[in-house]
C-alpha cells in the first residue's frame, strides 16, 4: 500500500493525500474525507470509477456501483485498503520531486512552479503549457481594492498572471528539475536525462513563485497574493524554519482557515502562535454560531 501526497499545482492549492494499491486508491483534499476509486480498464485506457467515501466517523458509505464492474473484485480490493485508511496519519510524505519550472526570460532561472511529479516514467506524460495560473477570486477570495474598482483594474489573479507572462518572455521556456533533499536542482530532459545545468536550492522560490519584482506595484501585488495563499503553503513540506516562521506570519490573518488546515501542516515555525490562532478560530466559530 502506498501513501503519499502530491501538490496541486497551476493554480498551486495545496496537496492531495493519497492511499493507493495497484488496484485501488483513495484521495482526500482535506485529509478528513476521502474518496475511493476503483482501477477500470476500458476502451479509452485505464480510469478510475467513483466506489464511495470514508471517514473516520462514518466508515465506509458506498456508492451505487457501475454494473460493469465486478462487485466482488471491488469487495476484495476496498477492505484492505480501508484498514490502512483507520491508521493513516496525515500530511503523508510528498514526495513529488520531479518539478516542472517555468524560467525567468532575462535569467532563465526558476519563476513559477507549473507541475510535479513522483516518477520520472511519469514525466513525458505531463503536457503542460508554459502559462502559470493564480487561484480566481472565487476560490480565494482576494479581490480588488475599492481604489482598484475606481481605476476600472482587473482582478488581482489576473494582473499577477500577466506579471508572470510578460516576465517569462514572448518565448516562455520551461525546465524539468530533480530536487533533492537539501533543496538544490539538477536539470533533466524530458526523457528524465541529466542536463549540465545544476542550481542550488536558493535558486527555486521556497512559495513556488519569484518573490522579488522591479517594479513597485508588481512587488506589492505578489506579496498580496501569496499573503492571501499562505494557509495553503504552510502545507508545503520543503520550507526551511525561516520560511515557514514568514508564511506563518503571513497567515495571521486568516485564523479560520488556519484551524482547518492545521492537520496537513508538517512544521510549526512558533506553537506558540499556531495556538493562538486556532483558539481565536473557536472563538470566531462559537460567534457566528450564537
Amino acid at each position: 500500500m502506498k501513501a503519499y501526497a502530491k501538490r496541486l499545482h497551476n493554480p498551486f492549492n495545496g496537496a492531495v493525500q493519497v492511499v493507493a494499491s495497484e488496484q485501488i486508491r483513495a484521495l482526500s483534499y482535506n485529509g478528513l474525507e476521502w474518496e475511493l476509486q476503483f482501477q477500470c480498464h476500458t476502451p479509452r485506457g485505464i480510469q478510475y470509477a467513483r466506489i464511495g467515501r470514508w471517514t473516520k466517523r462514518n466508515g465506509f458509505r458506498p456508492y451505487p456501483l457501475d454494473p460493469s464492474i465486478e462487485r466482488d473484485a471491488v469487495e476484495s480490493a476496498y477492505r484492505p485498503l480501508v484498514t490502512a485508511l483507520e491508521t493513516t496519519a496525515v500530511p503523508l510524505p510528498q514526495d513529488d520531486h520531479y518539478e516542472f519550472w517555468l524560467l525567468d526570460e532575462k535569467h532563465r532561472q526558476p519563476l513559477a512552479l507549473l507541475a510535479s511529479c513522483r516518477l520520472a516514467s511519469e514525466m513525458p506524460q505531463t503536457s503542460i503549457h508554459p502559462i502559470w495560473k493564480a487561484l480566481n477570486a472565487s476560490q480565494l477570495d482576494l479581490y480588488n481594492t475599492p481604489e482598484e474598482e475606481r481605476r476600472g483594474a482587473p482582478p488581482p489573479s489576473y494582473r499577477l498572471e500577466q506579471n508572470v507572462k510578460q516576465r517569462a518572455g514572448q518565448n516562455p521556456q520551461t525546465r524539468w528539475f530533480l530536487r533533492a533533499a537539501d533543496g538544490s536542482g539538477q536539470a533533466l530532459n524530458t526523457a528524465a536525462e541529466v542536463l549540465d545545468a545544476h542550481l542550488p536550492a536558493d535558486y527555486f522560490p521556497p512559495l513556488l513563485l519569484r518573490e522579488t519584482w522591479d517594479n513597485p506595484a508588481e512587488q506589492a501585488l505578489c506579496e498580496r497574493y501569496l499573503q492571501r495563499l499562505s494557509p495553503h503553503l504552510l502545507m508545503l513540506q520543503g520550507l526551511s524554519l525561516e520560511s515557514r516562521d514568514r508564511v506563518e506570519q503571513m497567515a495571521s490573518q486568516y485564523a479560520q482557515e488556519v484551524a482547518a488546515s492545521f492537520h496537513l501542516y508538517p512544521a510549526v515555525a512558533d506553537p506558540q502562535r499556531m495556538t493562538a490562532l486556532r483558539v481565536e478560530a473557536r472563538l470566531r466559530d462559537a460567534c457566528l454560531k450564537d
